[in-house]
């Protein structure tokens, strides 16, 4: 993976150009004010809402995202993944023509083919590795957050310096951005949430139950699971000196302990519902179809899967220690 830095990248391909962020949530606040800190000319095209009130009280000039997206030269697509194909046909579609570079931060909706695109634009990419509120904080810091890029369509034979452009007037550069494609990082994305994130979530809960039924109080299953803050800070340790080579900072006890008895809780079975789940759900597109269908019923399951967690003994038990562990830090700062 080759990291392109502030030196590959001109800020040149924005001049005289307006830039339409369309939709000013996390990432679009934290990209437009980025970009217009970097010598561009940044419109915002959001509902009538608050977050247009937050735009306006930012100072930028604040549209509906019709009416942005067709005086831009850049459409920054921000608004949520579930949104844009809804929104596509009135509400960008028309502002759209030849020579316009369409953006996204998310690979989902072009990656899997669920908004029709004319062939005479440039589409591509930016997608920081990062929450929109960390994208602004190192921006003002003089520091980067990493990010991907792609070029999905070239038709103008200069998407390349223009999404490296983007790169550069976000700050993107500074961290260091590479290259990917819109489907990979949709593929990734989904990866991490189905495989990575759904696994750990539901074992932290299994080790809950296990442990309150060994005889641990739920309180103290919540401190160590995560309300502690002792899971962030060794996820920190891993981004900073690696997987494994962070081990260096615990007792050996620890490292003994976690190197010996790890791997034995990955079972065959466990390692096909994992290829399983790449190959069918989220390569094959079955989770696409299953997720889009979800959204046209009305989102029922996903309601129905909110309150079941929320009803969950460790979602119940981690009220009290959370009001205490800031109860403790408020006292702290106090003194």
């Amino acid at each position: 993976m080759k990291l392109l830095k502030d030196s590959d990248a001109t800020l040149d391909p924005l001049k005289g150009k307006t830039i339409a962020v369309l939709g000013y949530g996390n990432q679009g606040r934290a990209q437009a004010l980025n970009l217009r800190d970097s010598g561009a000319h940044v419109i915002v095209g959001n509902r009538d809402d608050d977050y247009r009130n937050q735009a306006i009280a930012d100072g930028f000039q604040a549209l509906s995202i019709r009416k942005a997206a067709e005086a831009g030269d850049f459409l920054l697509v921000l608004t949520t993944d579930e949104s844009q194909p809804g929104i596509w046909n009135e509400q960008i579609a028309p502002g759209v023509r030849a020579d316009k570079t369409l953006v996204w931060a998310s690979g989902y909706n072009v990656g899997y083919g669920l908004i029709p695109l004319p062939a005479d634009v440039d589409v591509v990419m930016v997608a920081p590795r990062m929450t929109g509120n960390m994208v602004r904080a190192l921006y003002e810091q003089g520091k980067g957050a990493i990010a991907q890029f792609a070029v999905n369509q070239d038709a103008s034979g200069h998407a390349r310096e223009r999404v490296l452009a983007l790169c550069k007037g976000m700050g993107l550069t500074r961290g260091g951005v590479f290259e990917s494609s819109f489907r990979e990082e949709a593929e990734l994305d989904l990866f991490a949430e189905q495989v990575i994130w759904a696994g750990l979530t539901a074992w932290f809960v299994e080790c809950f139950d296990i442990g309150v039924a060994q005889g641990f109080s739920p309180e103290l299953m919540v401190m160590e699971l995560y309300a502690s803050g002792e899971a962030s800070e060794i996820l920190g340790a891993m981004s900073r000196n690696g997987f494994f080579k962070q081990m260096s900072h615990h007792s050996t006890t620890s490292q003994y302990g976690t190197l010996s008895r790890g791997p034995k809780f990955i079972t065959d079975e466990m390692r096909q519902r994992a290829r399983e789940i790449l190959r069918r759900d989220i390569k094959g597109g079955a989770f696409v179809k299953e997720w889009s269908q979800e959204q046209a019923a009305g989102s029922a399951r996903l309601e129905a899967l909110r309150r079941q967690a929320l009803a969950h003994p460790m979602s119940l038990a981690e009220d009290n220690v959370i009001r205490a562990i800031q109860s403790a830090h408020a006292n702290e700062t106090s003194v």
